[in-house]
């Protein structure tokens, strides 16, 4: 039966004072009497000895009429709770002297203090070995011979029914002494013994039962705290502790499952960490190998048409296909304008390659932002004129900032690039350059269609394109705004894209110059 350790403990501790109650009462009950007997012969002997040492040398009556010794005899008496009688075997009563004491008038002495004990048998002696003083009678129920001179007997008085234990013995005058004390005293005390040994059992057994309650909950109470800790720890659950305060092996173990808690916590939260960048790690590969492979995809996409533009128009011009010079010299251009594209092609890769890879280091200096601005501005004049667009230029004087110039003049033709081929309707292009409290924001619009929400945050990696045919029929290769993000990145600064009113406007930050 699966019981609770309390509750074991409680019956433990509860049976084992029962049946400490129960050997007390056994013990007191079968052994008590036989141990006040064995006391009580100590007494008579003691006090027959004291006797002895007070009346050595004194055989007559006149002997005996001292007061003094009358007076000892008679404390004697007194101390031991019986009768003393002193006389010889012939009749002669030395003490006490005179009636009316309360005690028996007649004694009886034995006759013959030798008797052999190997007869001895439960019924009384023959009356031959008996000699009665007076009329009293008395039935001997036992005896046991103490020495050659010296024996008990358990007597029995025939009109009270009360049983004597007497000590006789002789001296080497032929003086007997003959001590008794009742048996009333001796039974009464065992019986005594026994009710009070029951009761105090009883309320021994009640009240050990209840300390035996509260100390079984007392030791207990840290086992099923720890039984129940430990329940949540398998659990996994660590954000409980003991609270045993004690210094012995409980509280010691308590400390040590909190210790354990405590590191089993801190491991499996590292572990759980691990686990948290080992995944990250995982679908990190996994992202990289997607991009490695739609990498490869993309760059073999963009340098297939080329070459295959090129190889046509080479064959062309090898098998004379063509044979003025006009035609000729359409081959050759479509042939430089197709191999141009795949230098810009090679020439981003390694570009975007370098940034990403920190290879290419980041040069910044204090630089006017104004002076790119315009510089750049002033190349795509032809181009902005040759296809009617407008361009609106917004910016203050003297804007110092902190970057690489070289970086900066790359992002500005990118994002330009990006707005002439990208400028519909109206056809107007904004450029504004506008100081804010920590950076300086510049920001390129364009008219035009807006980009689809679903592709605001994916137009920024490589070669993405929302219009494959549209990108190639302006020449774009879908790496221009990945450079603009590895250059920001590179210098921990913000870039964005967000569609406005009649278009869509792309913006950057730059670090103010060092002051």
């Amino acid at each position: 039966m699966n019981l609770p350790i309390r509750l074991k403990l409680f019956i433990y501790m509860t049976i084992s004072i029962i049946l400490f109650a129960i050997l007390l009462y056994g013990s007191n009950t079968f052994f008590a009497e036989k141990y006040y007997m064995s006391y009580k012969k100590s007494t008579l002997i003691e006090s027959s000895a004291k006797l002895a040492d007070l009346i050595v040398g004194k055989s007559t009556s006149s002997d005996f009429n001292d007061e003094n010794l009358i007076y000892q005899i008679s404390t004697i008496e007194k101390s031991i709770g019986g009768t003393i009688f002193i006389g010889t075997i012939d009749g002669k009563l030395f003490y006490p002297q005179q009636n009316g004491r309360g005690f028996p008038q007649r004694p009886v002495f034995m006759t013959d203090p030798t008797f052999n004990l190997r007869n001895k048998s439960d019924t009384p002696p023959p009356k031959s070995w008996l000699r009665s003083f007076g009329q009293s009678k008395r039935g001997v129920k036992d005896w046991e011979q103490y020495d050659a001179n010296s024996f008990f007997f358990i007597t029995q008085d025939t009109n009270f029914k009360i049983d004597t234990l007497s000590y006789q013995t002789k001296l080497a005058n032929n003086v007997l002494i003959l001590v008794w004390i009742p048996m009333t005293g001796i039974s009464e005390s065992a019986a005594i013994s026994n009710k009070f040994t029951a009761i105090i059992g009883l309320i021994t057994i009640f009240i050990t039962a209840l300390w035996a309650l509260y100390i079984s909950g007392r030791f207990t109470h840290p086992i099923a705290e720890m039984n129940r800790i430990t329940k949540k720890m398998a659990e996994l659950d660590f954000s409980q502790v003991l609270k045993i305060d004690r210094k012995d092996e409980i509280g010691q173990l308590s400390q040590s499952i909190n210790h354990l808690s405590y590191n089993l916590d801190d491991a499996i939260n590292e572990l759980n960490c691990r686990n948290r960048l080992l995944e990250q790690d995982i679908e990190r590969e996994r992202k990289l190998d997607n991009m490695r492979r739609k990498f490869i995809s993309n760059v073999s996409h963009e340098l297939k048409t080329p070459i295959f533009l090129i190889q046509g128009y080479a064959d062309g011009l090898k098998s004379n296909v063509v044979s003025d010079e006009e035609k000729r010299n359409f081959y050759c251009d479509v042939i430089m304008e197709e191999s141009e594209k795949m230098d810009n092609l090679v020439k981003d890769l390694l570009d975007l390659s370098q940034i990403e890879s920190g290879i290419f280091p980041v040069n910044k200096t204090n630089f006017n932002v104004k002076l790119i601005i315009n510089d750049t501005i002033s190349k795509y004049e032809p181009i902005l004129s040759e296809k009617n667009i407008h361009l609106n230029v917004d910016m203050e004087e003297d804007l110092e900032v902190n970057a690489d110039p070289v970086r900066i003049e790359q992002i500005i033709v990118n994002l330009m690039t990006n707005a002439i081929d990208h400028a519909e309707g109206d056809k107007v292009i904004k450029l504004s350059v506008k100081p804010t409290a920590e950076k300086v924001r510049v920001s390129v619009f364009n008219t035009g269609r807006a980009i689809p929400d679903d592709a605001l945050d994916k137009i920024w990696s490589s070669f993405y394109k929302i219009d494959q045919a549209r990108t190639r029929g302006f020449g774009g290769t879908g790496l221009g705004l990945s450079i603009v993000r590895a250059i920001q990145e590179a210098h921990a600064n913000e870039y964005g894209v967000s569609n406005v009113e009649n278009g869509v406007e792309f913006w950057f930050d730059i670090c103010w110059g060092q002051r």
